[in-house]
């Protein structure tokens, strides 16, 4: 079996840096090639455990998907990992990503009212957690599961 971890046909890649307090990470932002227009932006988080992975794996994932159907700008945060950096770091990452989705929506050509977390193993334990910090900042946050959101287009 081969697993790819680079940049699948049709989809752009960016590498960004994102502040997070002390430290920067790098995420890897994906859109259409042909450019994303008041696309819907989805923070995607890579599972491992919390203790592997890394952004890259979003290229395997549902998120490429959600791109080449919907025209979704994606947003894959490298957060820090368990094993030198433990809780709450890699949540404090995760939600650092999509303060700095909302505050580029514009550049990004997303819909700042259109912010979604997805994430798949920890990233799926990681997901609800960022958007429960969100709304209890006091931001309108509205958690969509991406697989469904696939199906349900699909019919």
């Amino acid at each position: 079996m081969n697993i790819r971890l680079t940049r699948p046909d049709g989809v752009k890649a960016v590498s960004v840096t994102i502040g997070c307090g002390d430290h920067k990470m790098t995420a890897l932002v994906l859109s259409p090639e042909g450019g994303a227009e008041a696309a819907p932006g989805v923070l995607w988080i890579h599972g491992g455990g919390y203790i592997t992975g890394m952004k890259e794996m979003v290229y395997m994932s549902r998120a490429v998907d959600l791109v080449k159907k919907f025209g979704a700008v994606v947003v894959s945060p490298g957060y820090r990992l368990a094993l030198r950096h433990p809780y709450p770091a890699a949540l404090k990452d995760c939600y650092a990503a999509l303060l700095w989705m909302k505050a580029h929506a514009e550049e990004l050509h997303i819909r700042p009212d259109q912010l979604m977390v997805g994430g798949e193993s920890a990233g799926g334990g990681l997901g609800p957690v960022t958007g429960a910090l969100w709304h209890n900042a006091g931001s309108v946050f509205v958690v969509v599961n991406a697989a469904l959101l696939l199906r349900e287009k699909d019919r």
